[in-house]
């Protein structure tokens, strides 16, 4: 035992120098392990499907000869009952005589079915041998047939000639030179079975002992080289997962940073739409309420005196009343004043409110019950998310029942928008849809996720999840 020992640590370290020298690792040590594992498998499961192989065959020589020695017993059977009978001219020998060429016929068939067999297909000689002793069988009994035929019909001295004849004792001779031949062919060619057989199984004995040997040696130099280098990758590791900390840290901080700035760039878009709307608001308001009282002091002076004047006019005045209307309808889509005024959660119901009203649409609205003390910028974003949720319901969806959710806890904050309409695809809209893509892209730019869903037919689902920015010092002014 301790010289085994020896031997394989040996071995092992031979072997370790070798994988050294070529530059092999633990993965090519393992895969050539596994290689070598599945290579044994397969040639063991060869050498044992050859030995099955081998074995089936002689069982299939075994059953030849049994079947030529039954067959040449039955014929000096048939042979026997002949001459008897035509001895003693008994009935007696009838029954026996059928039976024996009965299973002549048998045998030979069998014979002719084991001769078939591929394992048997190198060797056709034995099966010229068979087809030269079956016609000499076939010719003893056509032979026999023909003297008990003569006997039954009471001609004995014809079925005597018959059997006097030179013809059946050739074919006698001739039928046990063949078989002694046939049996020597047979027991030749199952030695060779049986020595490949038993060289088979030798081979496999040691592919089995050998086999595991050498993957056992191979497997514990991979194992000892694994050890050594765990060993050496200790303090890498350790290192390493500092630095991927340090990384992580940074990441965040430089994550949180560019949600900051973004948050801050849409902050810096809100002010100056607020400026803008505030221009409207002032400028062109101011400018649009003098034109029209302007106009509407000269209609009344133009009354009787130029009627076709005074009509022209108060139709510029139904002009200037809804380019009025249009510049509010501008100036709240720049900047909803609702939201500095009443608070999100108000402006957000007043918005759900009329947009039902409009398009007589079935309410599920959950709302929080107190105000959120966000950002101000992301309460105009979540603002304008329901807004152009809402529009597209409005003019594409023809639903009949929207559900607006809007949920937070105090890390995010969730906004589901649900209608049953009409539906669409949505990766062919898209493309198209510059309203959807703006949303989703000002979501993700300060670290939210935009997710719509659709399928034709089945209505629109639409989810937001937004971080909760806290309320800050710094705000729009008043409207």
């Amino acid at each position: 035992m301790q010289k085994i020992r020896t031997y394989l640590i040996a071995l092992l370290d031979r072997l370790e120098k070798v994988t050294d020298t070529f530059g092999g690792n633990t993965v090519t040590l393992l895969t050539v392990s596994l290689l070598l594992a599945a290579a044994m498998l397969i040639l063991n499961d060869r050498l044992i499907v050859t030995t099955s192989e081998k074995t089936d065959a002689l069982a299939t020589l075994d059953h030849l000869l049994t079947e030529t020695w039954q067959t040449r017993a039955h014929l000096a059977i048939a042979e026997g009952t002949q001459k008897s009978y035509l001895l003693t001219r008994s009935k007696d020998y009838f029954k026996p005589y059928d039976e024996a060429t009965d299973q002549i016929g048998r045998h030979l068939k069998k014979i002719n079915t084991l001769l078939d067999n591929p394992a048997l297909n190198k060797h056709p000689e034995m099966q010229a041998i068979m087809t030269e002793l079956s016609s000499s069988i076939a010719k003893k009994s056509a032979e026999m047939s023909v003297t008990m035929d003569l006997a039954r019909k009471r001609q004995f001295d014809k079925a005597l000639a018959v059997v006097g004849l030179d013809s059946g004792i050739k074919e006698s001779r001739n039928i046990a030179t063949l078989s002694k031949k046939f049996e020597e062919q047979v027991l030749i060619y199952r030695f060779e079975l049986s020595e490949n057989r038993n060289n088979t199984g030798r081979m496999m004995r040691w592919v089995v002992m050998a086999g595991p040997l050498i993957f056992v040696s191979l497997v514990v130099l991979v194992i000892r080289r694994l050890l050594r280098e765990l060993a050496e990758k200790e303090n890498l590791y350790v290192r390493l997962s500092d630095e991927n900390l340090e990384y992580e840290r940074n990441i965040q901080s430089l994550t949180t940073r560019l949600q900051g700035q973004a948050l801050q760039a849409q902050t810096n878009i809100e002010r100056e739409r607020y400026k803008l709307a505030r221009e409207l608001h002032d400028e062109l308001g101011s400018l649009l309420t003098a034109i029209k009282m302007d106009i509407s002091w000269a209609a009344k002076r133009l009354k009787d005196e130029m009627p076709q004047v005074t009509e022209k006019l108060k139709k510029t005045n139904q002009y200037l009343d809804r380019s009025i209307n249009f510049k509010r309808e501008i100036v709240q889509s720049l900047h909803p004043s609702m939201i500095k005024s009443f608070g999100l959660i108000a402006s957000l119901q007043n918005l759900i409110d009329e947009a039902a009203i409009r398009n007589q649409w079935d309410l599920d609205v959950i709302m929080p019950e107190q105000e959120m003390h966000i950002n101000e910028t992301l309460g105009l974003i979540i603002y304008r998310l329901v807004q152009e949720s809402l529009n597209n319901c409005s003019k594409y969806a023809e639903a009949t029942r929207v559900a607006v959710h809007l949920m937070h806890d105090e890390q995010y904050i969730k906004l589901e928008i649900v209608d049953n309409g009409v539906g669409f695809d949505p990766e062919s809209m898209s493309s198209k849809s510059t309203g959807i893509g703006g949303m989703c892209n000002r979501v993700e730019s300060i670290g939210g996720h935009y997710e719509i869903s659709s399928f034709p037919h089945q209505g629109a689902s639409t989810r937001v999840l937004l971080p909760y920015f806290k309320e800050e010092t710094t705000s729009f002014p008043s409207a």
